[in-house]
């Protein structure tokens, strides 16, 4: 998927509620280039929280995903599955989030097969 189809899947893909309006911000690459990410704005919350609540600094998220790119995804949409993976896993884990419920599309994934 390229940049644009990755816009379009963003704009046609989402819930029309407040929160999941696009939003940009600029990072430096792994080349050092001032670029663009492309995210709803609710996964803008979650970096913003991240960043106050943990010791994830997500300008070092954007330069290690420029430096392993993930075929089929451009460097926004592989952070912003980064983000809602990162959320998942928390979540699943119990640890602080932003929210008391589960992110978008969390399904339990990784409990499985587990004994209650």
């Amino acid at each position: 998927m390229d940049h644009q189809e990755y816009m379009q899947w963003l704009r046609h893909h989402s819930p029309s509620t407040k929160g999941f309006d696009i939003q940009s911000r600029p990072y430096k690459n792994a080349d050092g280039i001032e670029e663009l990410i492309f995210m709803h704005r609710n996964y803008w919350g979650y970096v913003d929280w991240l960043e106050q609540n943990s010791d994830i600094d997500f300008a070092d998220w954007v330069v290690h995903s420029c430096k392993n790119p993930c075929e089929g995804y451009t460097l926004s949409h592989l952070l912003m599955y980064w983000l809602w993976f990162d959320e998942c896993g928390r979540f699943r884990q119990g640890l602080p989030t932003p929210h008391s419920y589960p992110p978008l599309g969390y399904k339990g994934w990784g409990d499985e097969g587990k004994i209650a």
